[in-house]
């Protein structure tokens, strides 16, 4: 069975195109991005992988929760013992389900850890300096 008629691009001739009848190669040829129908290439799909750089400066794939986590534990440093110790949990909270989000496939694993690591520090540091003063 051959290849429908149509045209395919030319070997011979990078960057045109041959005219296949459905039986042989005709002497038809066309420059292949000729034409007023011919549709531009389309433009390669970006890797935001780990091997991009974009994957390590902006939250690209990852979830809202991974994002936030590592923000509201920042925030836990502050030293306001009640809301540091609140915002120690959010972020502990937040950063276990990002975890949990990007084990079933997605980023932000490494963001999740962030959070709950500075979300812990932020919590019993509250609470030590609560004690502390009291």
């Amino acid at each position: 069975m051959s290849a429908p008629a149509g045209w395919y691009d030319n070997p011979s001739t990078p960057g045109s195109v041959r005219y296949w009848d459905g039986a042989q190669w005709s002497a038809h040829t066309a420059y292949a991005h000729s034409g007023p129908g011919a549709l531009p290439p389309s433009a390669p799909e970006r890797d935001n992988g780990p091997s991009s750089v974009m994957h390590y400066m902006l939250p690209v794939g990852r979830s809202w929760q991974s994002v936030a986590a590592p923000y509201a534990g920042l925030a836990s440093l502050v030293p306001f013992p009640l809301i540091s110790q609140l915002l120690g949990i959010a972020a502990i909270t937040l950063g276990i389900l990002a975890i949990r989000r990007a084990s079933s496939g997605g980023h932000g694993t490494g963001r999740a850890i962030v959070g709950i690591v500075l979300g812990a520090i932020g919590s019993v540091g509250s609470i030590v300096l609560f004690l502390s003063i009291g």
